[in-house]
């Protein structure tokens, strides 16, 4: 383009010349004209004259002119090749994707054709409106280049220039960066208080020498830093590449912790919480405090390691340890019943599917508030099994009842300004039955599963307890330290049924505190006779329940895995109540039911507590406890389903030790 602009501005200067010539040969030959009227053929032939001249002078010019820029061009072409064939950058052009029309040398010492043909296949593909693309290639000698793709039209054809820029030297920078950046942890003994409990001075004394030196011996083998900060917990400061060590060997440390039990009454286990990814240390350490609290949550003997917006999970094969001190339970009952009297109405929402534990856990919020005179609402989902909807059709047919299960639409016409919003039975927004949490200012959440990385924040108060069997559990243990309030034989039946269904009827997660509580709800009016009426089934879901059973396919002797086609309206539930029927079959630790339901694919996983089926439905976007656990998967078939199931159980094993 600058080549054509300066031929056209040279030639318009030649042309302007000529102009001024022939005008003034005009001018003179009109005022001849005018002095001699009689010369005016010759004043005619002399005009004519000198513009064929000046014509014929400007069209030698300008073809002289083009022959000195071809002549030159070629010449800049020339010593332009040359230059790019002294350059240590490998450049190649490449035509039509396939054909390369030309390389420098280093090019054609450095670049088998094949890789160059191969990046243009790749550079056209991620041209988007653009003309300069780049990606990374890498040698399998270990050098690393970027290639720069720059699109160049001529006049007849088309090409691609690429560009090998040599990038090992950076690239190695990076990873030695990586690699010694300092990784923030936080070791916390499980349960210390509880295990010590009881114990000799000299026994507490030798059992806190011997994790103190298991801990100090693992964190010198990778070359870190360990700073005990209190009795029960360390903070650690390890180079990533040592972080990487430990997890390919999935955290032996967790082990040998677990193996200081020869003396205590509990076991002895440990959490880390970890982090490397923030830029600076102080708030590395403010995100392995939260990546420990995860941990906690989760029921402790684990690691998990903040990296980057993710969490990565490590063990987690503890069922848990209950907790015997009832002071947290008063403390959480009595910050409750004051957050409450702050209020002006009360909310209670639990999660999507609503089930039984949801219902009885929201019945026992719901007595707290009426007996504070504040008014309450229940909002469930519409989408329930016949045991939840059982339970509440019975309790509307109780007059304080009629009007208090709210579904979606209405839930968003309410007025939130000075009201709270209390969530049951999950800790994970996306899960809520209704999205109103934005519209609270005031929330607390109450539930007993295990911590996921999705955890609702800033609330006024949460009462997490994983080792609780359910959420009705907890709600149970708050009212009996609230005075004045009575449950009704109905109120005590949902509380009741709550906790039958999440312990499999008193088999799992069951401790002294679960007990208490059904002996208080059977104090309170409790009619077991009437639970059972909850649980009764119809015909055809029984029938759905055996043939789920009688169709599972029973893998390395210990984990059933089930896929039926059946779509009934219940069949979420129905796939729930076939994966606990497998686990009464002799040598089954594991099952798996999976079900179809509106294009989404629904897992129900349940153990007896030798294997995590939560840490195994996590790694496929599910969640829930260590024994009974649930995902869902969309866009794929059954069948697609069920390898993924398999492919995530392989994994569990080659990570997580039994």
């Amino acid at each position: 383009m600058k080549q054509s602009s300066t031929k056209n501005k040279f030639s318009l200067n030649v042309f302007s010349m000529q102009i001024v010539y022939l005008c003034i040969v005009i001018i003179f030959a009109v005022i001849m004209s005018i002095v001699q009227p009689s010369s005016i053929y010759i004043d005619l032939f002399v005009i004519f004259f000198t513009a064929t001249c000046s014509i014929y002078v400007c069209f030698k010019e300008i073809q002289n002119k083009k022959y000195r820029i071809a002549e030159l061009t070629t010449s800049v072409d020339i010593v332009l090749k040359e230059n790019l064939n002294l350059l240590e950058i490998p450049m190649a052009m490449v035509s039509n994707n396939t054909d390369i029309v030309w390389q420098n040398n280093i090019c054609k010492h450095l670049i088998p054709q094949d890789y160059i043909v191969d990046m243009a296949i790749e550079l056209e593909k991620k041209k988007i409106n653009a003309d300069i693309v780049k990606t990374k290639l890498k040698f399998g000698d270990g050098n690393t280049y970027i290639v720069v793709g720059t699109h160049i039209n001529f006049s007849n054809f088309k090409c691609l220039l690429i560009t090998f820029i040599d990038n090992t030297k950076e690239e190695e920078l990076e990873q030695l960066i990586d690699k010694k950046q300092v990784a923030v942890g936080i070791i916390f003994v499980d349960n210390f208080e509880e295990t010590m409990q009881g114990l000799d001075d000299i026994v507490k004394s030798d059992i806190t020498s011997k994790i103190d030196k298991e801990l100090r011996k693992w964190v010198q083998e990778n070359s870190g830093i360990i700073s005990k900060i209190d009795k029960d917990k360390y903070a650690i400061f390890i180079e990533k590449q040592y972080v990487d060590k430990m997890e390919k060997s999935t955290f032996v440390i967790l082990e040998k912790i677990r193996s200081i039990t020869d003396v205590t009454k509990l076991p002895l286990t440990i959490s880390i919480g970890m982090s490397y990814s923030d830029e600076s240390l102080s708030t590395r350490y403010l995100a392995s405090n939260s990546a420990l609290d995860i941990a906690l949550g989760r029921g402790g003997d684990q690691v998990v390691i903040k990296n980057d917006k993710n969490y990565i999970f490590y063990g987690g094969t503890n069922l848990g340890v209950e907790k015997t001190s009832r002071v947290r339970a008063r403390t959480i009952a009595q910050a409750l019943k004051d957050v409450m009297e702050k209020s002006d109405s009360v909310y209670i929402v639990g999660h999507k599917n609503t089930d039984i534990d949801c219902i009885g856990s929201a019945v026992g919020i719901y007595k707290i508030a009426k007996s504070l005179n504040k008014p309450a609402s229940i909002i469930i989902d519409a989408k329930y099994n016949n045991s939840t909807r059982y339970l509440v059709d019975k309790l509307k047919t109780q007059k304080e009842y009629e009007d208090i299960f709210i579904g979606k639409d209405e839930a968003k016409k309410i007025d939130t300004e000075n009201s709270l919003l209390v969530v049951v039975d999950t800790h994970k927004k996306s899960y809520l039955a209704c999205d109103i949490l934005e519209e609270f200012n005031k929330v607390v959440v109450i539930d007993h599963h295990r911590r996921g990385p999705e955890f609702i924040e800033n609330t006024l108060l949460t009462y997490h307890e994983l080792y609780s069997s359910s959420t009705s559990e907890l709600v149970s243990e708050l009212l009996m330290y609230l005075n004045n309030i009575s449950l009704t034989p109905i109120e005590a039946e949902a509380l009741y049924a709550g906790i039958l269904v999440d312990t499999k009827n008193f088999t799992f997660k069951t401790g002294v505190k679960t007990f208490e509580v059904a002996a208080y709800l059977k104090k309170s009016g409790l009619d077991i006779s009437e639970v059972k009426q909850i649980f009764k089934n119809d015909f055809e879901t029984y029938i759905s329940k055996v043939e789920i059973v009688k169709n599972a396919e029973i893998i390395d002797n210990k984990i059933a895995i089930s896929v039926t086609e059946d779509e009934h309206e219940n069949m979420p539930i129905i796939a729930a109540q076939a994966a606990d029927e497998l686990l009464s079959i002799t040598g089954i630790s594991a099952s798996f039911v999976l079900c179809k339901v509106d294009n989404v694919i629904m897992i129900s996983g349940r153990s007896m507590g030798d294997i995590n089926v939560q840490a195994i439905l996590e790694n496929m976007g599910g969640g829930g406890h260590l024994t009974f656990a649930g995902a869902q998967l969309a866009g794929v078939s059954l069948d697609e389903a069920k390898q993924i199931l398999i492919s995530s159980i392989n994994n569990y094993f080659g990570k997580v030790k039994e």
